[in-house]
């Protein structure tokens, strides 16, 4: 009976190891991921000036892009309206010499 309750109490003794280094290995765990988690935090902390950067960049190509965009449309209509402009310059002209004939007569 004696061997028994002792190799009950070594069984016992065997499973509270056993949880032991469980806890012990979900703890080692637990803190790994803590540490991974906190690096990949970190890393993108790290990264995020040159991320806005890049954004930046881009967003100034766009702005840019747009500004040409809107120059070359200015400059077509400007061509279109010299043009209308100069095909009636002359009809112009006669309508203003008959205007200021009648107002001088």
């Amino acid at each position: 009976m004696d061997e028994s309750i002792y190799d009950l109490l070594k069984v016992e003794q065997e499973a509270e190891q056993i949880v032991l280094d469980g806890e012990k290995e979900r703890e080692t765990i637990r803190q790994k991921a803590l540490d991974d988690a906190n690096a990949s935090i970190k890393q993108f902390n790290d990264r995020l000036p040159e991320m806005q950067q890049s954004f930046l960049e881009k967003a100034q190509d766009r702005a840019n892009q747009s500004i040409a965009e809107l120059k070359l449309r200015y400059n077509e209509r400007n061509q279109e309206l010299r043009a209308l402009a100069e095909e009636h310059e002359d009809e112009a002209l006669n309508e203003a010499i008959k205007h200021l004939l009648k107002t001088e007569l």
